[in-house]
């Protein structure tokens, strides 16, 4: 080979390394301001400054939205809340709690419209970083663990959607159930969230909901049908009324199913609190007038005792329930044959799920407690009746809704759930409730989980030899 050939390839050589340095050293620059910009971002998380970039609160021209880093690594608390200290609300400091009820007094505030929520998901992936539903990264135990939701609701999409949001996790499954009889928007506005996710859907056959009939419990057996189809995984199903909130983060609720270990966790009462006058007789629909949807009446027509033997249990609409509990609800032929003689019952969905579950001889999947129903714990949800709990907002229909004074007592309870909370009744309880689990959720520790309490519960399915 002569000189000038292997002069031609040493220059070859020369630039390739070049240019191999080169983009090297632009590699480690961009990973530096990365890295850098990373650093920035969270030494001034806890800034005045940042603090609108996570007000989750208000969809107003004074939120600026950013993504939050929900990584399960131990940060400085996140205030939400701009103008009240939530931190020292859960604490039950009284002075913040009066600042922030005498602010409620006077301060208006821009809530999200239905239509909002249309034109908010046109864009799905702006959707998802703008309501934080992006970064959420579940451990390894949460992603084994998938559990099913169904959220009813009528009105108030934001509420129903902040719902969502703080149970929301990629892995876990969400049947929307929309009254039939609610507003077009509202229907829309679900429809399109929905549409964003592939494990947010609305249910397939939409129930027009009357007050104490058949239509409120054939609505949760709609989306549990629905969720047996959908997802093969979940572990667990709880139905949820909209005006719900979580008092548990995901990964907490996983631990606390976990150690049910496939039991049921529904509500029983026997006795005088069964309110026998609402199945001793038929009750039937009517309509007063057209403008209004009908109501139930009762008859004097009496019911025939209920099949297979049964005794009625009452207890609540709501529950904790295992995926061989509503295989069971959908496809048992004594399930569906007891589903037919609640049809003309007053509020069904207040008695069908504690009469399968506490009559232990039609083999109910997930029912081990066999002491009185009445003395089981039940931790779905914790709510404040009138004459029994403290109530620092108001009652309605002799159920607290929960206003600031109430958040330090919600924040100790074994309950999965508080219900309920009304979006435009002391929004501050619902906002600070929300800060409070966020940043629970963000910590992702189990350190304030009480195990010892759930695992000496009475109806959990225990290990042999425990």
């Amino acid at each position: 080979m002569d000189v000038v050939s292997k002069s031609h390839l040493t220059c070859q050589e020369m630039k390739r390394r070049f240019l191999r340095r080169k983009f090297l050293l632009l590699l480690a620059i961009v990973c530096i301001i990365l890295y850098i910009s990373g650093k920035v971002f969270v030494v001034n998380v806890g800034s005045d400054e940042m603090n609108l970039y996570f007000n989750l609160r208000d969809y107003s021209d004074n939120v600026v939205h950013t993504e939050l880093n929900f990584r399960r690594s131990k940060r400085t608390p996140i205030r939400l809340v701009k103008n009240i200290n939530c931190a020292a609300i859960l604490r039950g400091d009284k002075t913040e709690i009066v600042k922030a009820q005498e602010l409620m007094k006077n301060e208006s505030r821009k809530r999200i419209a239905d239509t909002d929520y249309i034109k908010m998901t046109a864009n799905c992936d702006s959707f998802k970083r703008n309501r934080f539903y992006s970064n959420y990264f579940p451990s390894k135990e949460e992603a084994d663990f998938p559990i099913a939701y169904s959220i009813l609701l009528y009105k108030d999409v934001e509420q129903a959607e902040r719902l969502l949001r703080a149970i929301y996790t990629p892995q876990n499954y969400f049947c929307l159930h929309v009254d039939a009889d609610s507003k077009k928007e509202v229907h829309d506005a679900i429809q399109s969230i929905s549409n964003c996710f592939d494990n947010v859907f609305v249910v397939s056959r939409k129930e027009y909901m009357v007050y104490a009939g058949f239509t409120r419990l054939q609505a949760d057996l709609n989306c549990m049908e629905n969720l047996l189809q959908r997802g093969k995984d979940w572990k667990y199903f709880i139905n949820l009324p909209s005006q719900e909130f979580p008092l548990k983060t995901n990964m907490e609720i996983v631990k606390i199913l976990q150690i049910y270990n496939g039991a049921n966790d529904i509500e029983g009462l026997t006795g005088n609190r069964r309110l026998e006058y609402r199945y001793k007789h038929r009750f039937v629909y009517k309509h007063v007038n057209d403008k209004t949807k009908p109501k139930t009446f009762k008859t004097n027509q009496k019911k025939d005792d209920p099949p297979y033997n049964i005794t009625v249990v009452k207890g609540s609409a709501y529950g904790i329930f295992s995926r061989d509990f509503v295989d069971y609800i959908i496809n048992n032929k004594i399930a569906r044959e007891l589903l037919d003689w609640y049809r003309d019952v007053l509020s069904p969905d207040e008695y069908y799920w504690a009469t399968l579950n506490y009559n232990h001889h039609i083999g109910t999947p997930g029912s081990y407690y066999k002491g009185k129903p009445d003395n089981k714990p039940w931790l779905a949800a914790f709510a404040g009746w009138g004459g029994v709990s403290p109530c620092h907002g108001k009652f309605v229909r002799g159920v607290c809704v929960f206003g600031v004074g109430d958040l330090e007592a919600l924040s100790h309870k074994h309950h999965l759930f508080a219900n309920k909370f009304h979006i435009d009744y002391q929004p501050y309880a619902l906002d600070c409730l929300e800060e409070w689990h966020l940043n629970r959720t963000a910590d992702g520790g189990l350190k304030s989980l009480n195990t010892s309490y759930y695992e000496s519960l009475p109806f959990i399915k225990r290990v042999k030899g425990r």
